[in-house]
């Protein structure tokens, strides 16, 4: 295979370090996306240069180089505006933990490294004078869309039990079975995932429910029960229930959100399993208020009005994944019609969008404290009802009259 669409300067950066008696591979997703025809966001790459032969290189021909992570062999190479990372080709021990090895030695076998990889797909490279570098058939095994690990999968798996995880989300990204022997290995050390933290769990779990059939990776996940200990509720989701009313969406909070619902999640479970997953106070916040306004529940808005308090209590950045739910349970209705016309029309206004504040209120003679909240809710609700109203003089006049 050729790489007819290899950034030059990464072509001339090889070629250099070819001159100067290295190697440098492209690896990883790259040479995926190669395969599928996709043009490769992320260019990783390795070489036989140790970091310190590499910072020797570097200084050689002017390249900026960052330490992103020189104890393990990374450096990124600044490169005309690239940012390249670039890792000496190692070996590595035992781990600990189930996700860092303990001991890691630095080799000049290209082979060696790609041995020490997750699954056959990602311990493929590319030189430019040998082309495809393939050890353990991995382009085959692609080709095939087979998903196979490198070696035995129950050490694979044991090793770093993130790849339980990658093992799914690569499955459902390229539409790939799992070998018979790396899905016995799911299931025997799967559980292993309890041992990782929340945050790494969730950088997974996005990823996953942002792919196009993110239904079958999240299946896969409760099939091998690895967010059994991260969010218990989802265990009493099928696979079948699920499918049907979550077809439609395309937002990931609203995913989460919807997988919650079908199994009839307390605001307070998601919160709880959020708080473990170290989900953001935002994202936290985001998907209560989708919980909260439960779509599943029919809303008799018959007003412009009506909607426009809906859509202020949700906030206007979740009104199309609110939507999206509410169009699962309800289909498109007249007040969803109405709520999305609303929305998008400028009509929903926070305090802060008032034409009037806390200083003109005090400066007609209105004390600070409770009654000057009390009066800005209440222009608030009055412009809600009539944005035309949202005037300086149009709520002076209302605010005189309610004060007498």
């Amino acid at each position: 295979m050729r790489f007819d669409r290899l950034p030059q300067e990464i072509r001339t950066l090889m070629e250099n370090f070819d001159h100067a008696g290295y190697e440098l591979v492209v690896v990883g997703g790259a040479i995926r996306s190669f395969f599928i025809g996709e043009k490769p966001t992320d260019w990783d790459l390795s070489t036989s240069a140790t970091p310190e032969e590499m910072l020797e290189l570097s200084e050689r021909w002017g390249i900026r180089t960052i330490p992103t992570g020189i104890r393990h062999g990374t450096l990124t190479w600044i490169v005309d505006g690239l940012h390249l990372e670039i890792t000496t080709y190692r070996i590595e021990g035992s781990y600990e933990g189930y996700r860092r090895p303990l001991e890691m030695t630095f080799t000049k076998d290209l082979r060696q490294d790609l041995a020490r990889r997750d699954f056959t797909m990602n311990a493929m490279a590319y030189d430019l004078h040998k082309g495809i570098i393939d050890p353990f058939g991995g382009r085959e095994d692609f080709q095939r869309k087979i998903l196979r690990a490198v070696g035995d999968p129950k050490i694979r798996l044991a090793e770093d039990a993130l790849r339980s995880f990658r093992a799914i989300r690569f499955a459902t990204r390229y539409g790939l079975v799992l070998d018979q022997r790396l899905e016995e290995a799911l299931d025997s050390e799967g559980e292993k995932v309890r041992h990782l933290s929340g945050e790494r769990i969730k950088q997974e779990l996005d990823l996953i429910l942002g792919l196009e059939d993110w239904k079958s990776g999240v299946s896969g996940l409760l099939k091998f029960r690895l967010l059994r200990d991260w969010i218990p509720v989802w265990s009493h989701l099928y696979e079948e229930k699920m499918i049907h009313q979550s077809l439609e969406i395309s937002d990931p909070l609203a995913r989460f959100a919807s997988l919650m619902l079908v199994c009839d999640a307390e605001p307070e479970e998601s919160d709880w399993a959020l708080v473990r997953l170290r989900a953001s106070w935002k994202e936290r916040k985001r998907i209560r208020s989708l919980l909260v306004h439960d779509p599943r529940v029919k809303r008799p808005i018959e007003t412009a009005y009506e909607a426009r308090c809906l859509v202020r209590s949700l906030g206007l950045p979740l009104v199309e994944a609110w939507l999206e739910l509410y169009s699962i349970w309800q289909g498109e209705t007249e007040e969803a019609i109405l709520i999305r016309q609303v929305a998008g029309d400028g009509s929903v206004v926070e305090l802060k969008d008032l034409a009037i504040g806390g200083n003109e209120l005090i400066s007609m003679g209105v004390e600070p404290g409770k009654k000057l909240g009390e009066l800005l809710m209440n222009c608030l609700d009055f412009v809600l009802q009539s944005p035309e109203c949202n005037t300086k003089e149009k709520l002076q006049v209302q605010i005189k009259k309610w004060i007498g």
